[in-house]
């Protein structure tokens, strides 16, 4: 069985690697990175909470919510 934080790290991965290759001189942050990297943060925060790792959880539940907050940021241009 795949575990949850091993498919929650691929996504942020892979937001990685979409950011890496997409960048420009403007140095501007992609769009897709920033939703791959919220939803594998969001599997490691349920992943977290299942696993009773709280501490852990809300860590990365505030990572969460700061990406969020910056693809509203880059959805508003």
């Amino acid at each position: 069985m795949i575990s949850l934080s091993l498919v929650g790290l691929t996504l942020v991965i892979i937001g990685w690697l979409i950011q890496l290759a997409k960048i420009d001189n403007n140095k501007k942050i992609n769009k897709y990175f920033v939703k791959f990297y919220a939803l594998g943060v969001l599997v490691l925060v349920y992943d977290g909470f299942a696993s009773g790792l709280t501490s852990l959880a809300i860590a990365n539940l505030v990572s969460l919510i700061v990406s969020i907050l910056v693809l509203l940021k880059l959805m508003k241009k």
